[in-house]
């Protein structure tokens, strides 16, 4: 294990005292959400995603794409594979932010093409994105959901969508919860359950933040133990230029 995560460790074991008080993360099931995407690599990655475009997802840049990769939307429960609204799609591109620093969780996106376009239906479509963009206001409600781990306690995701919600600190208070580790930075946007015991877990990444029905940011990390009171997770803002760079890339494949 790394010295990062060991110094997270620490910190999360001083501020909470008593790890094992973890709630469910993610509070309750979320049902059907028409945009949200179940990504997986068999026995590498598991994350969530976006469906931005009929034929395109968006997700983290550490989620790990392969030829192996498949997209399910209209999931409500990862088990009941034969649901009616469910449709299922390989990956025949995958592309990271060209200045995605795996190191340092910067420009944590990554677009995936399915190997065909979805059928936009009241079950699966696609998510709406805000006309402009900028900084999410601390204090603001948004919501996170996934098909990650509920507890720090178990070792397998969720079967069903769960979904809860946080509210945006204040940028000062996150850079000063993960430094020296890792370097917040203004294409981030934090988040935290305040005093409840709620948040992301491992299998969340790429997963949407949603604030106002509006798609703000891109699930990136957060502390080893997760769910912890007042402990910050961490997105990739959604932003003006990476609208740019999302727009140029799906526009220029067929």
């Amino acid at each position: 294990m790394n010295a990062i995560w060991l110094l997270l460790i620490a910190a999360v074991i001083l501020q909470s005292g008593n790890c094992d008080s973890v709630e469910i993360v993610g509070g309750k099931e979320a049902g059907l959400r028409p945009y949200m995407a179940l990504v997986r690599t068999p026995g590498k990655t598991f994350c969530g995603g976006t469906l931005i475009k009929p034929d395109w997802v968006l997700t983290s840049a550490d989620c790990t794409i392969d030829k192996t990769t498949t997209v399910d939307l209209g999931v409500r429960s990862i088990k009941a594979t034969k649901e009616k609204q469910r449709q299922k799609f390989t990956v025949i591109k995958s592309i990271h932010h060209w200045k995605y620093n795996a190191k340092k969780h910067i420009n944590n996106l990554q677009l995936l093409q399915l190997s065909s376009k979805a059928n936009l239906t009241r079950d699966v479509n696609v998510v709406r994105f805000p006309e402009t963009f900028p900084e999410v206001k601390p204090g603001s409600v948004c919501d996170i959901l996934g098909w990650g781990r509920t507890d720090n306690k178990i070792s397998y995701n969720s079967d069903k969508l769960m979904e809860t919600r946080v509210a945006v600190i204040e940028q000062k208070s996150c850079v000063s919860q993960w430094k020296p580790a890792i370097k917040i930075t203004k294409d981030m946007v934090c988040t935290s359950g305040k005093d409840a015991a709620r948040g992301i877990c491992i299998g969340d990444n790429g997963g949407p933040l949603i604030c106002g029905g509006f798609l703000k940011g891109v699930i990136s990390f957060g502390p080893l133990l997760c769910g912890i009171p007042n402990m910050a997770d961490v997105s990739t803002r959604l932003t003006k230029d990476y609208m740019k760079w999302i727009n140029k890339e799906t526009k220029k494949r067929p």
